[in-house]
């Protein structure tokens, strides 16, 4: 029989199969995301050869079948009304607590079923196939999907709670699956009864059904009355052919969301309807319930998922373990003996490197602690003297550790700055360096020539910063003498050849002429202990006019002065003497030792070998102190 209900247009094609005895019933519908799911045809096959030949012939995108409720366990559980992702793992949660692992995942469904308005939960239905269950199927639609018969009732409720219940009973296997409303949701039930005849089968469906009614709260009154309508039901069309009893309310739902489906043929209803439910469930929410197959499908894993199939082999995931535990217990030791190798392997001086490494980290110690107890003074005396303007002359400049700086000079009206100014502007420099803060400064009432009489002070934050001169405040780069004789800094080398005379110009230092001939008269700068109080004085330092003080500096104020080579190498410390130094001894001696590492001579190793021994002796006296 082949009765074509409307042409279709080019679309996904789909076919339902629904067995009635040895008959196989077929709808074929296009269904699209956009539009409503359209029924195409609906053909009746007595033999599975022309079902086999219709399915070569067509070229159809998915193959589904009802799979029938007597071959089915189905299960509700009612859940919160969540979102759809949270429903779901819950819904895997109660399957295996239900049915406890018992049934491979590929013969397993679950879904929630859609709720009707004004309900506060959701009703979860989980129905399994187990493999023990008798059904024959066809060659030919063995790799389809099945979607169950619970499943497709599910699809036609559709969120409407109808008084009647809705039942599909086919006596060709006993199969009944009855979906029936209650106060909170719906109930779905799919089971098999015995259908040696027809008056046996329809008690044990009016049993299943009242007993359905009360464990879900119903009166005894509407019970009876629901079980006598449907008794007279069956009794009227029951004969050796399925029977879907449905109400009104869902035919006239289920037309609006279809396209080629009668609304008051009731034997078509009874005849397709379970197949037109399973086409909703395709397109529906409930997509979930369609995907059950026959058989494992067969896959092809990655290597990783090869693997962690191989890890739930009992004996492998030993030997895994144990391979695991001698790796964690023996790893370690077997990584660090071939890196020890390899290190020795490849620096075969290693204890020597050692020794030198910890030597140096020795050395970093030594001179973090200088940096925090000892000042550049040379390096601050600079920066001091680069940030004076043109115009002050400086009589003395006073560095002392931890103290603030003093200076002590005269401003003349220079290049149309007041004396008042020139200081200003002097105090404005060494804030703009960022090494000095606090900056404060008083002076003298003006002079016959608008000069004064200065004093400035300026507390130290930063002795060890370097501060990036421009060119023009850099007197370094561009001194005072280049400027007044109106040379750029690029020609610096030019002039310092032109007033050096003899001066190489090959060599690298343009100041090495200057330098020629002091030979071991060149005095020694002080050391590190005696430079708490350093003193430098220079009248002028920068000359107004080209006739001023040619700035030498004045010896006698310099504590250090006069001190000869030989008061760089510190004399040698009795061990037993260090033992007894207190912290600030300790210290003094500590930085005496330093400054003269850095002044022996070449090849002189004794007394270099002498000195850090007494550096290690000192500074293990510092932490037993500062213990």
């Amino acid at each position: 029989m082949n009765t074509t209900i409307q042409q279709g247009t080019e679309a996904r094609q789909v076919a339902i199969f629904h067995q009635d005895g040895a008959l196989w019933r077929c709808l074929v519908a296009s269904s699209n995301e956009h539009v409503k799911p359209t029924i195409l045809e609906t053909i009746e096959f007595p033999t599975e050869a022309e079902l086999d030949a219709f399915i070569e012939s067509n070229e159809l995108a998915d193959l589904f079948v009802i799979l029938p409720g007597s071959a089915t366990v189905c299960r509700t559980t009612i859940l919160p009304d969540v979102d759809t992702e949270q429903i779901l793992q819950a819904l895997r949660l109660q399957a295996e607590s239900k049915f406890l692992g018992g049934t491979p995942e590929h013969r397993r469904a679950m879904a929630p079923i859609n709720h009707a308005p004004g309900e506060t939960n959701r009703i979860g239905l989980i129905i399994a196939w187990p493999e023990s269950s008798e059904l024959n199927i066809p060659a030919c639609l063995e790799a389809a999907s099945f979607i169950p018969d619970a499943g497709a009732i599910a699809a036609l409720l559709n969120g409407l709670r109808p008084t009647e219940p809705i039942l599909y009973a086919d006596p060709n296997d006993g199969t009944i699956t009855l979906a029936l409303a209650h106060a909170n949701g719906a109930a779905l039930r799919a089971t098999r009864e015995d259908s040696s005849s027809k008056e046996a089968f329809i008690k044990g469906i009016a049993q299943i059904a009242r007993e359905t009614a009360l464990s879900n709260s119903h009166t005894s009154t509407f019970t009876d009355a629901m079980v006598q309508s449907v008794e007279y039901s069956l009794q009227q069309d029951m004969d050796s052919n399925p029977v879907l009893l449905l109400p009104e309310v869902i035919i006239e739902n289920t037309t609006k969301r279809l396209i080629g489906t009668p609304l008051d043929d009731q034997t078509w209803w009874s005849k397709w309807g379970v197949a037109v439910g399973g086409l909703l469930a395709t397109t529906d929410t409930l997509c979930t319930l369609t995907t059950m197959k026959h058989s494992m499908p067969e896959l092809h894993p990655s290597a990783s998922e090869r693997f962690v199939t191989k890890c739930n082999d009992q004996s492998f995931a030993l030997k895994l373990v144990l391979a695991a535990v001698l790796l964690i217990a023996f790893g370690p030791t077997l990584i660090t003996g071939i890196k020890v190798s390899m290190l020795d392997l490849m620096n075969p001086e290693l204890e020597i490197q050692y020794e030198a490494a910890i030597e140096s980290k020795k050395q970093q110690v030594v001179y973090k602690q200088l940096s925090k107890s000892a000042w550049p003074m040379t390096k601050i005396t600079a920066d001091v003297i680069n940030n004076v303007p043109i115009g002050i002359e400086l009589e003395s400049v006073r560095v002392n550790v931890s103290e603030p700086v003093s200076v002590r000079g005269r401003a003349i009206l220079t290049n149309g700055l007041t004396a008042a100014e020139l200081i200003a502007e002097m105090q404005s420099n060494l804030q703009a360096t960022g090494m000095f803060k606090d900056i404060q400064f008083s002076y003298d009432e003006a002079g016959t020539y608008g000069d004064r009489e200065f004093d400035l002070w300026a507390t130290v934050v930063d002795p060890l910063k370097r501060h990036r001169y421009t060119k023009e405040n850099d007197f370094g780069l561009w001194t005072l003498a280049m400027r007044q004789a109106g040379i750029e800094p690029d020609t610096k080398e030019e002039f310092e050849t032109a007033q050096i005379p003899g001066k190489d110009i090959s060599n690298d230092s343009p100041l090495l002429g200057a330098n020629e001939g002091m030979g071991d008269n060149e005095r020694d700068l002080p050391t590190p202990g005696n430079a708490s109080d350093t003193v430098v004085r220079d009248t002028p330092i920068r000359p107004v006019n080209s006739g001023g003080s040619n700035g030498a500096s004045s010896r006698g104020d310099d504590r250090n002065a006069g001190a000869g080579s030989s008061a760089r190498v510190p004399d040698p410390l009795d061990p037993e003497q260090i033992k007894l130094m207190t912290e600030s001894e300790a210290r003094v001696a500590l930085s005496d030792v330093t400054e003269g590492l850095q002044h022996v001579s070449r090849g002189d190793d004794q007394t270099k070998t002498r000195l850090r021994g007494e550096m290690r002796l000192l500074l293990n006296r510092l932490k037993e102190v500062q213990e």
